[in-house]
């Protein structure tokens, strides 16, 4: 979500928050709940970076009854779980 010149990230399941807000030198990042979203989202782009930025094909996804998990390239490759 924007608003004005931030970036909010919420995650209804947990009540966790990040949202930034400009500063003098770039950026800061504010985060408040059980959940570090902001980091997640850098640990998933430098995955994805680290994977030669591959076309939004090559993700796939994987549900059960208790998880929810999206894959990059092949369901044993690096993933992340999705709140249930």
């Amino acid at each position: 979500m924007y608003s004005g010149d931030s970036v909010i990230l919420l995650d209804v399941a947990t009540g966790s928050q990040a949202w930034t807000e400009p500063a003098d030198d770039g950026w800061t990042v504010h985060q408040h709940g059980p959940l570090c979203l902001w980091n997640q989202v850098e640990d998933a782009l430098t995955t994805w970076q680290t994977a030669g930025s591959p076309e939004q094909s090559h993700f796939g996804m994987t549900v059960t009854d208790d998880t929810q998990t999206v894959w990059l390239a092949d369901p044993d490759g690096p993933s992340w779980q999705l709140p249930v």
